[in-house]
């Protein structure tokens, strides 16, 4: 693999073509939200033969069939009814180091996409995505090849993000910052950012405010975003994990720049020390539209769509790995109206969330031994 040796000169100067809202209330605190009748809801474990070792994405091929990544580099294939399960074949080459390891996943159009951590042989590591041809009986992916690697390689072994989705035939990927704080603002390096490149890797035309030195950047000043999700009308979404406060919820838009380290969301650094200059927001950077103070450490969410859950159509479900809760964000004009608890610290570390087309939810923790739960709606008879 060709090593690629960087010198950041430039810094990322913000031009802002986004008005924030001036109310700055939207620091939150989950200790004051109101948990769900759990009469209403129903949450089982998948019993199969095997448990996953820190799973990091769980994807739905079709209502029955699952995928399942781990961190150490296993792909399983699950049919939840018949509890089939399988390794799928590969060749990616992933390493687990620090947060790293194999991460995010997704199907489209018989390819498998994946995100994944490697290094350059110098104790450098980074995020890097590939495809590989993935077809029934979905037991090996074929014709792998890395499609996008983020520069520099960095000897941190942290904040590698990395969450990936598709919308109008480009892909989307995040990509953490590694740990640097203020290269998120440099506009020649990937650390910090989301990414939109074509699904063969290939460059496309990508909004911005200023001459970048990479193309394939479409917003920067993101600390370690590891969920994203697509809404009914076609906006993308955000969770970024601030540091000792500051986690948040944000809208995804092109030449944009959420500001970090210059900023702090509401949040200060793990010594308790100020942030940038201080400030939890700015006008020179666009706002989050929920911010959370203590932080909840996100893991991924999504807009949740389907007939099992009654009134929560396009209701923002996100998880939580700090708190081991699951978050339900009612959302009206891109601002949020009601906040509520799912569940709290019932199966762990909550890392991952799908929905199948019937509108049943399913989960994975990030703990040794996890397992495969299922939250349906306690209404429905089964």
């Amino acid at each position: 693999m060709k090593t690629l040796f960087f010198i950041s000169m430039f810094t990322f100067q913000f031009i802002s073509c986004y008005t924030p809202n001036q109310n700055y209330e939207i620091i939150s605190n989950f200790q004051d939200y109101e948990i769900i009748n759990q009469n209403e809801i129903r949450l089982e474990k998948i019993d199969l033969t095997k448990t996953f070792d820190n799973p990091w994405a769980i994807e739905i091929l079709e209502s029955d069939d699952l995928l399942v990544t781990e961190k150490y580099g296993k792909i399983t294939f699950i049919n939840h009814i018949t509890k089939e399960h399988h390794l799928v074949s590969h060749n990616i080459p992933s390493l687990k180091v620090g947060q790293g390891g194999l991460l995010d996943l997704l199907v489209h159009e018989n390819y498998l996409y994946v995100s994944f951590t490697i290094d350059n042989g110098y104790g450098d590591y980074t995020t890097a995505i590939g495809r590989g041809e993935f077809t029934f009986p979905y037991r090996e992916v074929n014709n792998f090849k890395i499609i996008f690697e983020a520069i520099p390689y960095l000897s941190d072994t942290k904040h590698f993000g990395s969450i990936l989705v598709i919308k109008d035939d480009h892909l989307y990927a995040s990509i953490g910052e590694r740990g640097q704080g203020i290269i998120a603002q440099e506009l020649d390096s990937h650390p910090g950012s989301i990414i939109r490149i074509n699904l063969d890797g290939s460059i496309t035309d990508n909004p911005k405010n200023v001459s970048t030195i990479l193309p394939e950047l479409f917003m920067v000043g993101v600390r370690n975003p590891q969920g994203m999700s697509i809404s009914s009308n076609g906006r993308i979404f955000i969770s970024n994990h601030g540091a000792k406060g500051g986690d948040f919820i944000g809208e995804v838009v092109g030449g944009e720049n959420y500001g970090w380290n210059k900023i702090g969301w509401g949040g200060t650094n793990y010594t308790g020390t100020k942030i940038g200059d201080g400030e939890s927001f700015s006008d020179e950077f666009m706002l989050p539209i929920i911010s959370w103070v203590p932080s909840i450490a996100p893991g991924d969410m999504i807009f949740y769509s389907g007939d099992e859950f009654l009134g929560w159509d396009q209701n923002l479900l996100v998880t939580s790995l700090k708190y081991k809760l699951l978050v339900k964000l009612e959302m009206r004009k891109g601002k949020v109206v009601k906040k509520q608890i799912i569940f709290k610290d019932k199966i762990g570390r909550l890392r991952d969330i799908e929905v199948n087309s019937s509108g049943e939810i399913y989960l994975i923790t990030d703990e040794k031994q996890s397992s495969i739960w299922r939250l349906t709606s306690a209404q429905n008879n089964r």
